[in-house]
């Protein structure tokens, strides 16, 4: 197959700009979206922290989308306070945790102890519980919404039961108390109250319903979405959508405005990697792509550092001999191939110019499809 050469140099390793040189602050207290400490950080489903601020311009901006995995996003029903790690930063600078320090004051619960998980684990292992017990989770769910529908039958049952014996309620004779016409009227007030408190009960149980349903195919989708990149074998096409407000966006700060696919495994339990796209903070009339090596809960399985066979691929839609494509082996000895200490390695691998801007929104060029969006193919084989 032919390609259209387009990349600027060889594919090398490649740091992401804003964090050169700042080694001090730990990952889980980097925000994703500005790259600098957590300000009022906010937790979402997904299992990301971000910025109070920069999550609600991020979803306001980009269309109610997690910046880093594209998870949908409501900014009202969807971001929590995160006191914890709020705290957590507040003390940096009062309280440096001293080595052999007991960590058990620091384990959270579960997200999902409401419905079952009695795990407690610690703020850093927290995504990776989540990521790793996905399965778990959903059958917590499950019985938990069995168990309401089986919880409302029974009250629909007794609430029936109590309303039929205290309809009437007759003399020790067997007749009515006082003045018929009286004893009809009080009689249907009460019933009319007993209809209005039980409609109300029913709306507050249908709105517990709607919402257990909400969240069950909410996770149900999440679960289908993992499955998806987990069993992906290694190639991974990422749909970059609203390309020409990206590049608006990276043109403003090209050193703080960059784009994450979400993260797609070798194998079910191989490498986890992601890819950047940035502008080339070289040369800002070209596109940077590059791929970073992520953490699993498996990483101890693996060899490291990663080697295999690495395929960048800019699909051209109209043409497919017009594809920019190009396969490189990793080199062990680069840092972005070692194993990540952090949820990801600061250092990526790919190429600091691999198509000018110019090129990649000429309409003629065919690589922006009608509803402006571009298609990267990534593909990476272990050996």
């Amino acid at each position: 197959m032919a390609v259209q050469e387009a990349r600027g140099g060889c594919a090398q390793e490649s740091s992401i700009p804003s964090l050169e040189g700042d080694k001090a602050l730990e990952a889980r207290f980097e925000c994703p979206i500005c790259l600098q400490c957590l300000s009022e950080p906010v937790l979402t489903p997904c299992g990301h922290r971000f910025c109070n601020a920069c999550i609600h311009k991020w979803l306001q901006r980009e269309g109610g989308v997690c910046p880093v995995d594209n998870m949908p996003l409501n900014a009202e029903k969807d971001l929590f306070p995160d006191n914890f790690t709020r705290r957590e930063i507040q003390e940096l600078d009062v309280k440096k945790p001293q080595k052999g320090q007991d960590l058990g004051s620091q384990m959270v619960d579960c997200s999902f102890r409401e419905v079952g998980c009695l795990a407690s684990v610690h703020p850093d292992e927290l995504v990776t519980h989540l990521d790793t017990q996905i399965h778990y989770h959903t059958s917590l769910l499950n019985a938990a919404y069995s168990k309401l529908q089986v919880s409302m039958q029974e009250k629909k049952v007794d609430a029936k039961a109590q309303e039929a014996s205290n309809l009437w309620e007759p003399d020790s004779k067997g007749h009515m108390n006082g003045d018929v016409q009286q004893s009809w009227q009080g009689l249907l007030r009460s019933l009319y109250e007993r209809i209005v408190v039980l409609e109300q009960r029913n709306r507050e149980q249908d709105i517990q319903l709607e919402n257990m349903k909400r969240q069950l195919f909410a996770n149900i989708d999440q679960v289908s979405q993992d499955l998806a990149l987990r069993y992906c074998n290694g190639t991974y096409l990422w749909t970059v959508t609203q390309i020409s407000k990206k590049l608006v966006s990276m043109a403003t700060n090209p050193t703080r405005s960059m784009f994450y696919s979400p993260g797609f495994y070798t194998a079910p339990n191989g490498y986890r990697f992601c890819a950047r796209l940035n502008l080339s903070p070289n040369d800002h009339s070209h596109i940077a792509l590059h791929i970073h090596l992520m953490r699993t809960g498996h990483d101890d399985s693996l060899s490291w550092p990663f080697t295999g066979r690495i395929t960048f691929m800019l699909v051209n839609a109209t043409d497919s001999s017009r594809h920019i494509c190009d396969t490189v082996m990793s080199r062990p000895e680069l840092h972005a191939f070692k194993r990540p200490l952090r949820d990801m390695n600061l250092l990526g691998f790919g190429y600091t110019e691999f198509v000018s801007v110019h090129d990649l929104l000429i309409s003629t060029q065919g690589f922006v499809t009608p509803d402006d969006s571009i298609l990267i193919k990534l593909h990476i084989l272990s050996v």
